[in-house]
């Protein structure tokens, strides 16, 4: 309320300036006044003018604008601001012959404001604020219709995202409560172990994929929990690779931004796989660009047939924030390729920050 008393107070002292200049203009070089009379004269008329006709009319117009245009009620809308324009500039040539020349100019012999011509200018003065007035509100409207548009589709982006985390979170706990069966029915001993490390895992998720951003570095430690869970469980059958050149490592990047192609490379590569299992990992991040790759060997016909939920879901999460992206994966020779480009720079702020 303040901010918008604070706009319609900056404009109306602006049009006072505007008015008041050009009317001393006028006023000085047709009565050759002292420069102290002429300026009181013309500020006490335009003050005056705006204070009882002008406001009055353009709030006047503006209600029309705002009752009919949402009804379509066009012509209604037209009749009426046609009515006010009209009636406020009789009105104003009668303020200005009747009250302002015989109150603040009587000792002035004004000239050139009676009859039509004095109506017509009464009517021009009038429209043009009138044009100024309706073009504000309507930019007005439209930046506040933009700014609606933005907080649903924020909104609506919000919710999607927390959608597909509500997907991936159990398809997670599931392919791990996999791992974790398997090693049950070898009744190893490093069951326990790849137990404590889950809850590691479970705690990141439960709290940390609520923050819309995190460090990457946090997303690298859940990374390398969830690889030792793999190593404990694939023994020396699976080799693993890391490669980490993370220069910046608060850089902020999407939750499990890194956990989709891991869990593509172990369901159905690793887990598939019966002879020479590898898993390489690539993760470089510079500059805000981040280039992330995970290489797997796989049976034909396990990658080359779906992306799964995982990666499907991922690349959705990446359309809803980043404008900037590329992922792509290839099959070829038993090698499965995933490989993600973002510019983390590349989202939009007043969609998803808070």
């Amino acid at each position: 309320m303040k901010k918008r008393f604070a706009r319609h107070f900056i404009f109306w002292f602006f049009y006072l300036i505007l008015e008041v200049y050009t009317e001393y203009y006028w006023m000085e070089i047709q009565y050759k006044q002292s420069v102290y009379s002429t300026f009181v004269h013309v500020f006490l008329e335009e003050f005056l003018t705006i204070l009882l006709i002008k406001m009055p009319m353009g709030y006047l117009m503006l209600y029309f604008i705002s009752r009919f245009r949402h009804k379509k009620s066009n012509i209604k809308l037209i009749i009426s601001l046609s009515a006010t324009l009209i009636l406020f500039s009789v009105l104003g040539y009668v303020f200005l012959v009747h009250f302002i020349v015989p109150f603040i100019y009587p000792h002035l012999d004004i000239v050139g404001i009676y009859g039509y011509g004095g109506i017509l200018n009464s009517f021009m003065d009038k429209i043009f604020l009138a044009c100024v007035m309706i073009a504000l509100y309507e930019y007005s409207a439209s930046q506040k219709l933009k700014q609606r548009e933005i907080l649903l589709m924020k909104e609506k982006t919000e919710a999607e995202l927390n959608f597909l985390k509500s997907q991936i979170n159990p398809h997670f706990l599931f392919n791990t409560l996999n791992n974790i069966y398997s090693l049950a029915r070898e009744k190893s001993d490093k069951t326990a172990d790849v137990i404590l490390k889950l809850s590691s895992l479970l705690r990141f998720m439960l709290y940390e994929t609520k923050e819309k951003f995190i460090p990457i570095s946090k997303e690298i430690q859940f990374m390398n929990t969830y690889l030792e869970i793999q190593k404990i469980r694939f023994d020396e059958r699976l080799k693993i690779e890391f490669q980490n050149s993370v220069t910046d490592n608060q850089e902020l990047v999407l939750p499990l931004i890194l956990l989709p192609f891991l869990e593509n490379a172990f369901k159905h590569g690793a887990s598939e796989s019966t002879d020479n299992k590898f898993i390489n990992i690539n993760l470089e991040l510079n500059n805000d660009i981040l280039n992330y790759s995970v290489i797997n060997s796989f049976e034909k016909n396990d990658n080359e047939e779906s992306k799964g939920i995982g990666l499907i879901n991922f690349e959705r999460q990446l359309k809803l924030v980043y404008n900037d992206f590329s992922l792509q994966t290839e099959a070829e020779n038993n090698i499965f390729t995933a490989t993600l480009y973002i510019n983390l720079n590349s989202y939009e702020p007043e969609m998803y920050n808070s």
